[in-house]
């Protein structure tokens, strides 16, 4: 057994959390997928897995072993696919990470069409607001609404989405509503929390205000029900509140004093620009950001 299938053992039996079943899905013995492993902690020089009579974990090494290796093999089978099948329709497995209020309520709708469409195209799509590595994690396509920072990735501009300053109704009847930025120093604001600390509010004309609330969160949805709840104010994608502001549970203020649309950004490797079904997501998520 060569190195890269020793890999390839390695990874499965992570999926797997079993050495059992590994060796099941690969059509190994459990013994040869244990003596795969060792050759390969013993050619590496460290130890990849903790094994115990009932479980097994992955050392700190393992699983930064393990992120690499599910990256190359991710490399490996967007190369043989794209040679194999070049100029085809989209196929095989699509990896898209993306924050939470364009996940869900943007790219997530909308899937079933894309899939409908593209019957050979699969889609992993994970959904956070933290940034990520996401060379180490094998993904192709990744959303976010901050500039390329990575030299290894591509940046393209798929359209722009608006922040939205809102309250409860409930909360605008006991404080009152805002009717410039400058009054929001008298009022309750819900921050958000990003990797720097609490992100400032942004206004047209360049105006930042720095958020000094009793209440922060790094989760969009935590976000939305504290300012349901009427604990205060939130600037939040409008998107993500959409339905509220239809249906009158929240209501948006300050419109006038509005920053410009923020830019959302696809981010991914260089060598995976020519993979169908990376150009046909992209092509597809702009569509969905100019409707």
């Amino acid at each position: 057994m060569d190195g890269f299938a020793e890999i390839a053992v390695f990874t499965r039996v992570v999926d797997a959390h079993s050495f059992t079943r590994a060796a099941r899905s690969l059509g190994l013995t459990p013994s040869g997928v244990s003596r795969a492993i060792s050759r390969l902690e013993g050619r590496l020089g460290v130890r990849l897995i903790q094994r115990t009579t009932r479980s097994l974990g992955l050392t700190d090494d393992g699983a930064a072993y393990y992120a690499r290796c599910k990256a190359i093999l991710a490399e490996l089978e967007d190369a043989e696919s794209s040679l194999a099948r070049a100029g085809d329709a989209p196929h095989g497995r699509l990896r898209v990470d993306a924050p939470t209020s364009i996940g869900r309520h943007l790219i997530a709708p909308a899937l079933p069409k894309l899939l409908a469409t593209y019957p050979e195209l699969s889609i992993d799509l994970s959904v956070r607001d933290h940034l990520i590595d996401p060379v180490a994690e094998g993904i192709d396509v990744t959303l976010r609404m901050a500039p390329l920072r990575d030299s290894e990735l591509v940046s393209r501009t798929l359209g722009g989405v608006r922040l939205v300053v809102a309250g409860s109704p409930r909360y605008f009847a006991k404080h009152g509503r805002p009717r410039h930025p400058s009054d929001l120093a008298a009022h309750a604001l819900i921050g958000f929390l990003g990797g720097d600390g609490v992100v400032p509010w942004q206004f047209r004309g360049e105006r930042s205000l720095a958020v000094t609330g009793r209440l922060h969160t790094n989760n969009a949805d935590a976000h939305r029900e504290a300012a349901l709840a009427g604990l205060g104010m939130i600037r939040l994608i409008s998107l993500h509140i959409a339905d509220d502001l239809a249906r009158g549970r929240l209501e948006a203020v300050l419109v006038d004093h509005e920053a410009p649309p923020r830019p959302v950004y696809a981010l991914y490797a260089r060598q995976r620009a020519a993979l169908p079904k990376v150009r046909v997501f992209l092509d597809w998520a702009q569509s969905l950001l100019a409707a």
